[in-house]
């Protein structure tokens, strides 16, 4: 019996990683912002996982950013550029901004102290007549280009990298069909596909992208049409001006040091009482990282002798302590959430059965050391396999 549960224990911290679905895509448009609100806000719960829309430092194991330029400062808004890291270091949404061959720029707001037009008059006159605002009342843009590119960082902590689960953007008048859009991308540079926008004349349009999988974005190119913002610049049946509202994406976490499998696991036969698994392992560096922590008991059953089967914890119950013995994660019942599904598959571990009474959690710790504890949730015993995986 040892022997076949230490096979299976190779086995899971060796195997390759799964195969992966596409993303999940969202998009919306219409002429009003109510047109695009229902799209917007079931996508900021995908990403958000459960979680809030956050504001404050991170990293959080759960919720989204959202950026509506509203809280740029007057002196970082048209008419001048906005600095690439503001809403880094200024405002903690975790994201730098940069315009290859050009600048950022958020529009003026009315009242402004420098008498600027909004939603980029002062650029060209048509401008605030094209471009509807989603959320009131700046709106953002490259200048001297079409492309911004946005990279991320954990919210405060502006020099630590970071990835996303997902990315969304508001598209002001989108007059050409697979032009205007995003690209993403994985922290090794690359590209985990091209996503348009669709096509809403004087109206606005949305498209979300989560990877609902796991799949991890470091960088996000968005494109907002094919003509630069400019004095005399307009659409024709070719060409086309679009500026940017919203941008909104999951919760940035520190991004690994490396691309490598880190697993722990240990396999034990859990009694009554004092008699449990316990397992322990350390965080080392100096940021947060999210970690998937499992008690597998009855999933074993397919990969274990039928003669074995009747020996498994039926149903584990898992705590995590810190090293002041403090309880940090607990979960009985993992209850096929799939987030944990996701996370499984994206580290190559034995997929849980669907409605089992395996425990499982995904929890963001802080460097340092901590301990896994399972026992059997009814006071019963067996064998269990106690599993910690860095998650992707």
């Amino acid at each position: 019996m040892k022997s076949i549960l230490s096979s299976l224990v190779a086995g899971l911290a060796l195997a390759p990683l799964a195969a992966v679905a596409a993303p999940k895509i969202t998009v919306a448009a219409g002429a009003n912002p109510a047109d695009l609100a229902a799209a917007v806000g079931a996508f900021r719960a995908e990403i958000a996982l459960g979680g809030p829309g956050n504001t404050t430092n991170g990293p959080f194991a759960d919720g989204f950013r959202n950026i509506n330029w509203d809280g740029t400062a007057e002196a970082a808004a048209a008419p001048n550029a906005m600095p690439a890291d503001f809403f880094n270091n200024n405002v903690r949404r975790g994201a730098v901004f940069t315009a290859p061959g050009g600048i950022v720029q958020v529009s003026a707001a009315t009242g402004n102290a420098t008498g600027t037009a909004v939603r980029f008059g002062h650029l060209d006159a048509s401008y605030p007549a094209r471009f509807k605002a989603f959320t009131e009342q700046r709106l953002f843009a490259a200048v001297g280009g079409t492309v911004i590119d946005t990279t991320f960082f954990v919210p405060g902590s502006p020099t630590v990298r970071a990835t996303v689960n997902g990315f969304g953007v508001v598209f002001c008048d989108v007059d050409l069909a697979n032009v205007s859009g995003v690209e993403c991308f994985d922290a090794a540079g690359k590209s985990l596909g091209k996503f348009f926008a669709p096509v809403a004349d004087n109206g606005l349009s949305f498209v979300g992208v989560f990877f609902q999988d796991g799949e991890r974005v470091a960088r996000v190119r968005v494109t907002h049409g094919n003509l630069p913002l400019a004095a005399g610049n307009t659409d024709t049946a070719s060409l086309d001006v679009v500026a940017t509202d919203d941008f909104m994406f999951g919760e940035p976490l520190p991004l690994a040091p490396d691309a490598s499998l880190i697993n722990v696991a240990n396999r034990a036969r859990v009694g009554t009482g004092d008699d449990l698994a316990i397992t322990g392992f350390v965080i080392g560096g100096t940021e947060p990282k999210t970690v998937l922590i499992r008690a597998v008991g009855p999933s074993l059953a397919p990969v274990v002798p039928a003669a074995t089967r009747p020996a498994l914890l039926a149903n584990p119950l898992l705590n995590v302590f810190n090293a002041a013995g403090q309880l940090v994660g607990t979960n009985n019942d993992w209850a096929d959430r799939p987030e944990l599904a996701r996370a499984a598959a994206l580290v190559g571990a034995l997929p849980l059965a669907a409605g089992s009474l395996d425990a499982a959690l995904l929890a963001v710790l802080t460097p340092g050391a901590y301990t896994v504890v399972v026992n059997g949730a009814n006071g019963t015993g067996g064998i269990v396999l106690t599993e910690v995986f860095e998650a992707k």
